[in-house]
């Protein structure tokens, strides 16, 4: 039994998706906080000569998915199962899928062929090149290598005669959004789960969502619709999806945004932020806030996910067995990892505290700088914040503001 129900809609004249959505998932990659949920859609085509499918679902609903797709064709008509990228979230229905799709071949990037059968063992596998056409019935389906995102054998499908263009997790989201963009009520909230899943999942790779952008441009493909493997699919407005990712990639800040997040085992690092809060809100910043204590965790997700149009960035933390606090070590590791094609325009105020030496501070500093983060200040202080701490929180916040 599962608790969600299988969706399966038209896109267009002969392509289906096949949606399932996931509410059992609860940290994506075993690392995201998604409470919102995570869908996943594979598509079927169907063809004079037979179906292809592109992608599939998690092993979990690997099953149910042989079922829905024979709602639609036999499975002895799949002639191709189009695999965009190997993460087992798309490819780990394969073998439950090729036990009854007899008939049908694996196509994907000549890197898949090695991981499939890594993964899953020996199947009918053929790859395919960069820029490779295929006609099958009244179809033509071009191939579009897009190198690392996320992994290093993605790869695109233009059905051309559609003009449909299939991403994989490319232009994907979080959450369980409508099925098409035409039936979103809530674009703001829509918009928080591109960008949490953006940066959970792409951000290291920012510098080649825009080189596949301007690869498509070369191309001459400008699609009419864009169907992700998570999330909503772009048919009413495929330009939405396309200017949002450009926003978020090229690290576009909302001025009068600070973002804080900080780890207080005692309470006297929180003291730093709250102070610094205060003053922010006096130069009319809109604070978001995350916090890391003994009694309270927010989700490093979503804080990732609201870093990516931050103004400023707040840091707070203390000294921790002669080194950084660990969760705050984590949280600032994930953040240079993600969100390090950033690092050239978020200033970062870096407060930390001490009870016996001011080691924290510097060992942030440090791991900011080689990450290429430049507009730094920190403020340091040991046991209660006092009235000369809060100054120089102040002149901080004024220099990386000004």
């Amino acid at each position: 039994m599962h608790a969600s129900r299988p969706i399966i809609r038209e896109v267009v004249r002969d392509l289906y998706v096949l949606r399932i959505d996931d509410h059992e998932t609860k940290f994506f990659e075993g690392l995201w906080e998604i409470p919102e949920g995570i869908s996943y859609n594979a598509y079927l085509l169907k063809t004079g000569e037979g179906a292809v499918l592109f992608d599939g679902w998690k092993k979990t609903y690997a099953d149910l998915l042989v079922e829905e797709i024979e709602k639609l064709v036999d499975l002895r008509d799949i002639k191709y199962v189009v695999v965009h990228h190997m993460e087992p979230d798309h490819s780990g229905s394969i073998p439950a899928l090729m036990a009854r799709a007899t008939n049908a071949v694996l196509l994907g990037h000549p890197l898949a062929g090695k991981m499939i059968s890594n993964f899953y063992g020996a199947y009918k596998f053929k790859p395919v090149s960069d820029g490779e056409e295929l006609k099958i019935g009244e179809h033509s389906l071009r191939f579009i290598h897009a190198p690392w995102l996320h992994w290093p054998e993605t790869i695109f499908t233009h059905i051309v005669n559609l003009n449909v263009l299939l991403t994989c997790d490319a232009f994907g989201s979080y959450s369980l959004p409508p099925v098409f963009d035409s039936e979103v009520e809530d674009w703001n909230q829509l918009d928080v789960a591109i960008r949490k899943y953006y940066v959970n999942v792409i951000g290291k790779y920012s510098q080649n969502v825009l080189k596949a952008l301007e690869k498509l441009k070369s191309l001459q493909v400008s699609p009419s619709i864009i169907a992700p493997s998570h999330g909503a699919i772009f048919r009413d407005k495929p330009a939405h999806i396309l200017d949002k990712y450009i926003e978020i990639a090229q690290g576009v800040p909302k001025e009068n945004k600070a973002v804080v997040a900080y780890v207080s085992m005692y309470g006297f690092v929180e003291q730093m932020i709250d102070a610094a809060v205060s003053l922010l809100r006096e130069k009319g910043f809109n604070v978001k806030i995350y916090r890391f204590t003994d009694n309270h965790r927010d989700n490093v997700s979503d804080l990732l996910g609201d870093l990516s149009d931050a103004g400023l960035m707040v840091i707070g933390g203390g000294t921790y067995e002669a080194g950084v606090q660990p969760l705050l070590g984590y949280i600032l590791h994930l953040i240079a990892s993600k969100l390090g094609y950033r690092a050239g325009n978020l200033p970062v105020l870096v407060l930390t505290s001490y009870g016996w030496g001011p080691v924290a501070g510097k060992m942030v500093l440090e791991e900011l700088k080689n990450k290429g983060f430049t507009r730094i200040e920190n403020v340091e202080a040991t046991g209660q914040v006092r009235r000369e701490h809060v100054e120089k929180i102040r002149q901080a916040i004024e220099k990386l503001t000004s």
